[in-house]
């Protein structure tokens, strides 16, 4: 198992490694960052951080490789934490866990949970209900969803059309009605604890991407079989993977049944919803899950949480000296220029309820997009 550090800096590569970042900094723990978008509070979080995106949007691998060497520290790294981006790019992360010790799932075991051919036999294995997947296309594509294998964020996520070209790192799902969900546990390889529930939405930002992940909020109306049903579904994936440290799994609430989605084994976005309230905040129990310890007590639950990402309608330059609201984060560089479609920033709200929070969230985000809509590029 990897050792803990309280000295040197821990690497975190993730597409936004914002939140993780703060996470860390809260509880005093020195990070490096490699992202996509080194934001300006990622900056202020951070030892060290760059931005690694290549033309396409994600990792430049070579970039990232380089950089990583690059500013490792006097001592050298503590660890590896990684976020998003990675899932389909197994070389990368093999490549980084290289360099220092990995806490997170190792490169097989996030092979095993992103390969639809692996995952969705084993859930059947688990009994663990989830809308019916093939890899070829169906004869009629009604109904039916195209995912890449590896791919996160919900923007690869396509609507199947008739001469779908097959392909190896393409999958089919059948689309499955109902309230869009997730959840958040803690592993140490052989148990689980979860953390709580959310409900997602999705942003629809082109003809094509319909899907695109646009923020969540904590729940406070799921009945307690359905928490336990969700409760079994990661203890049982945990033990059969041996899953360590923060993961997420995606689920449709339909009639009473989650039908599973998609796991996530690494941190997700929704940390965001809990780090305050986890004792000792959720990047130290990620550390501590990963190797093989999970000692996190009672979660209080005070109010509901949101955050929301607000998208580009048009192209758009960050103006100098910019008056970001306090409930704002991932905040881009005066003078940037934001591409139509592309994030522009996260707003947060709490609230006594989940619908409390969600209405202000949702206020904010349109005060944010309203305010993009007036300054374009």
């Amino acid at each position: 198992m990897p050792a803990l550090s309280e000295r040197q800096p821990y690497l975190v590569v993730s597409a936004s490694g914002r939140a993780l970042a703060r996470s860390a900094h809260r509880q005093g723990i020195a990070v490096v960052v490699l992202d996509l978008f080194n934001d300006v509070d990622t900056r202020a979080m951070a030892l060290a951080s760059r931005a690694c995106a290549g033309r396409d949007g994600r990792f430049h691998r070579a970039r990232v490789v380089s950089t990583a060497r690059e500013l490792t520290p006097a001592g050298g790294y503590a660890g590896l934490v990684y976020g998003s981006g990675l899932e389909s790019r197994p070389a990368l992360l093999q490549a980084l866990a290289r360099q220092c010790a990995l806490f997170g799932n190792s490169v097989d075991i996030v092979a095993r949970a992103k390969d639809p051919e692996h995952f969705f036999p084993l859930l059947d294995r688990l009994e663990i209900a989830h809308p019916d997947v093939r890899m070829a296309a169906p004869n009629n594509p009604q109904g039916w969803l195209v995912k890449r294998v590896g791919g996160a964020g919900g923007a690869h996520v396509r609507t199947a059309h008739l001469g779908w070209p097959q392909s190896g790192r393409r999958y089919f799902q059948r689309f499955q009605p109902g309230r869009v969900m997730s959840a958040v546990f803690l592993a140490d390889g052989a148990r689980a604890r979860l953390i709580g529930l959310n409900e997602q939405w999705q942003a629809m930002l082109s003809r094509t991407v319909r899907f695109a992940y646009a923020g969540a909020v904590t729940v406070d109306d799921v009945p307690e079989a359905v928490q336990a049903t969700i409760s079994r579904a990661v203890a049982r994936l945990t033990q059969s993977l041996g899953l360590r440290g923060l993961n997420g799994l995606d689920f449709i609430l339909e009639s009473g049944t989650p039908y599973v989605l998609e796991l996530n084994p690494r941190p997700t976005a929704t940390l965001d919803l809990y780090d305050e309230s986890v004792p000792g905040g959720l990047f130290a129990q990620h550390l501590q899950g990963c190797a093989g310890r999970s000692d996190m007590g009672a979660i209080p639950r005070s109010c509901a949480r949101a955050h929301a990402i607000v998208y580009a309608t048009a192209a758009w330059r960050v103006p100098a000296a910019f008056d970001w609201p306090r409930w704002v984060t991932d905040i881009p560089a005066s003078g940037s220029v934001i591409a139509a479609g592309a994030p522009i920033c996260s707003v947060h709200a709490r609230g006594a309820s989940t619908r409390v929070a969600r209405e202000l969230v949702m206020a904010r985000r349109g005060q944010m997009q309203a305010e993009a809509s007036l300054r374009v590029a």
